[in-house]
């Protein structure tokens, strides 16, 4: 009996390859998950008709063949987001989303629209605010406790900002938590703040590890909600055209999300065993135990076997905070810190080494935190430490690639600190819709003179660093194009930092594919790669920049495998 197999031919269309010659073709052959060939027609044409009888008479299989004419469309690699948090994200749209919102009194109907539907004593929680955003200036501050009260919820209320290191709560979840100003000052945090008034009483904000307090009260969603959410992430990551992901996550109490963070391998092993996930992954581990990297890849590998679409990448540590919790670690203070902040380093550089040196001799890649430019300077000396030593042993390889070194973020760097990166092949990832959100903050945090180093796309790529794209969702929403966008326009902010298209469109296509050490079979659309590619109405580098966000996603293809069509093409 003769096994069908598929070949389509993609046609007529504009093919951004982003190979190593930025060459452009007008024809894509696709064999089941993989580019056939691809160049012009008459070449390619020929190749299929040759593959489709060598294959029907030597193999005795029968090859179905198709051809989608794409005429006046646009075909570029799929796009990689090289750091998100899926757990987070997934967890985040079981809950209530306010990054549209842009006043209190619209942040107040939502919130009482809420109470309506939620069932007695529930905590109604909201996340990914962005009080920056708001149209009255005088609003741009967070919601404390004082403020969630007017609201006259008879529930408990907290409301996280976009960034996650945030939080604000009503006085009915204080009284919940049993924080007051009597026993407030005996929780000391080493990472984190409860802040209070000057009477000592709690002002209902909750900032870095501080607000693992109330994640630790917030019960699990069901397994139905959570399983409707994950199909949903899943849909809104492939409706943005995004085919491959770097995905963060916490093991254990002590990281970025606290005791939340013990569920969090546990919901990932079930949509990896229950196939939730369209896309695929490589993950990365918020740890203190590097060796536990080798446990979580034995147990993907009972779950699914060796399955090449997910697997363990390597090591997440932190350095720092951020800049809105005056917590990134900076060498001179917060320009509108009252109180000279100048942030705090979250681990010991020497702690710091001793974990990426362990991950590293286990032959996992390695990324790190970083936002203010003394954290990036450490980073960037732990990994000269490092590399120096062991870098260049042949034997140290994770998957057949040389391990990655990655800076996270680096959104305040220096020109020294970014050579000596430059020098050293360290990777920066980095969050181009962090700048559409934060530059009102970020001009008045750092003032006018430190901001010219703030995501200074430009002068990375011209020392010859590789640098990522990354959205860190659900901290911004994994809109590529949007990010695309702002690589070139920044919304005004440090304009001379600014890139052309063609650059922001490697960030997320073949620079993340590097990061995460895939660049041999995605990231650019080449004979013998995995076929994962997006179509789009129009070729975005030859149109207005400020058109790049109203471009139409027409089709993301996943290995061969249409996962999001916008309409029907040809079919």
């Amino acid at each position: 009996m003769l096994r069908t197999l598929d070949i389509t031919l993609f046609k007529d269309a504009e093919i951004i390859t982003m190979d190593k010659d930025n060459s452009i073709y007008d024809c894509m052959a696709v064999y089941n998950d993989t580019i056939l060939d691809i160049g012009e027609y008459n070449n390619v044409i020929k190749n299929v008709n040759k593959t489709i009888k060598d294959i029907e008479e030597k193999e005795n299989k029968k090859i179905t063949f198709k051809e989608k004419i794409l005429k006046g469309c646009c075909i570029v690699p799929g796009f990689i987001d090289g750091h998100l948090h899926p757990i987070i994200a997934i967890y985040f749209k079981t809950q209530i989303e306010l990054s549209n919102i842009k006043s209190y009194s619209q942040l107040k109907d939502v919130l009482i629209n809420e109470d309506k539907v939620r069932e007695k004593d529930e905590w109604i929680l909201g996340f990914d605010l962005m009080e920056d955003r708001f149209i009255n200036e005088e609003e741009r501050y967070f919601p404390n406790r004082t403020k969630l009260d007017e609201f006259g919820l008879n529930r408990p209320i907290a409301i996280f900002r976009s960034d996650g290191h945030i939080c604000g709560v009503n006085s009915i979840a204080l009284d919940l938590m049993g924080i007051n100003q009597s026993n407030v000052k005996e929780m000391i945090l080493t990472f984190g703040e409860i802040q209070i008034d000057r009477k000592g009483i709690p002002t209902g904000i909750f900032i870095e590890d501080a607000k693992n307090i109330i994640l630790e009260r917030i019960p699990v969603p069901s397994i139905e909600r959570i399983k409707e959410a994950i199909q949903l992430f899943s849909d809104e990551l492939a409706s943005y055209g995004i085919t491959s992901f770097g995905c963060f996550v916490q093991e254990g109490e002590k990281g970025f999300t606290g005791k939340i963070g013990r569920v969090e391998i546990q919901l990932l092993k079930y949509l990896i065993k229950e196939n939730l996930i369209k896309q695929d992954f490589t993950i990365f581990l918020d740890t203190e135990k590097p060796k536990k990297l080798n446990r979580l890849n034995n147990t993907i590998i009972k779950l699914i076997g060796n399955n090449e679409k997910i697997n363990v990448g390597g090591i997440k540590g932190f350095a720092d905070g951020t800049f809105a919790a005056f917590t990134a670690y900076m060498y001179e203070p917060f320009s509108d810190s009252l109180e000279k902040k100048t942030g705090f380093l979250v681990k010991e550089k020497e702690d710091l080494f001793q974990l990426f040196k362990e991950s590293f001799n286990l032959k996992y890649h390695l990324a790190c935190h970083a936002i203010g430019d003394r954290a990036n300077r450490i980073i960037v000396d732990v990994y000269k430490d490092i590399i120096k030593n062991d870098g260049n042993n042949p034997s140290l390889k994770n998957n057949n690639q040389p391990i990655r070194f990655r800076i996270e973020h680096a959104s305040l760097i220096n020109d020294e600190t970014i050579k000596d990166a430059a020098d050293l092949g360290i990777i920066i990832v980095s969050q181009p819709l962090f700048i559409d959100s934060d530059h009102t903050l970020l001009e008045k945090r750092l003032g006018p003179e430190r901001i010219k180093n703030c995501y200074p796309f430009r002068s990375i790529i011209d020392s010859g660093i590789i640098l990522a794209g990354a959205s860190d969702a659900p901290a911004e929403p994994p809109d590529i194009l949007k990010a695309i966008q702002i690589c070139i326009t920044r919304d005004g902010f440090v304009p001379e930092q600014a890139i052309t298209v063609k650059e922001a469109l490697k960030m997320f296509t073949y620079n993340a594919a590097y990061s995460l050490g895939q660049e041999k079979k995605k990231g650019s659309l080449e004979k013998g790669k995995l076929a994962d590619f997006v179509i789009l109405n129009r070729d975005i580098t030859s149109i207005s920049i400020d058109e790049i966000t109203n471009t139409k996603i027409l089709g993301t293809y996943h290995r061969g495998n249409k996962i999001y069509s916008k309409k029907n093409i040809n079919e």
